[in-house]
């Protein structure tokens, strides 16, 4: 199975950018860079690749607003929580102030992520 994660965007999907100075910030993939892999990688042309991953995430957002789960196998699960209004306090005065109820989006990575990002992280160990 291919990555659509290009040579040229970084050695190892999961990897940081290995050029990055220390104390950088690691490279971000974003939505533009999907659709161009999308583009490089599987020949959609531009405008396709855009709308491909335009469209993966707006049904994601319209499945979390209705309250589903969104489950992608070997990524992981994505699911709406309801938290209740709780105590909390001011930082500055210490007087006790409510936070109010609101819903939440939680992101629970899949076994098999967090098997692959361990790896890297234990290859970058190992090559210190």
């Amino acid at each position: 199975m291919h990555s659509l994660v290009s040579d040229s965007y970084a050695p190892d999907a999961f990897d940081t950018d290995v050029d990055a100075p220390s104390g950088t910030d690691p490279r971000t993939l974003t939505k533009a860079e999907l659709a161009d892999l999308l583009f490089e990688r599987v020949g959609l042309n531009k405008r396709e690749a855009k709308d491909m991953v335009e469209t993966f995430f707006e049904e994601i957002r319209d499945a979390l607003e209705r309250g589903d789960m969104v489950k992608l196998s070997g990524f992981g699960n994505f699911q709406v929580r309801n938290k209740p209004q709780r105590p909390g306090r001011n930082p500055k005065t210490g007087e006790e102030i409510p936070i109010a109820a609101r819903r939440v989006v939680t992101f629970h990575a899949s076994q098999k992520l967090k098997s692959m990002v361990e790896q890297v992280a234990l290859r970058e160990q190992n090559q210190s």
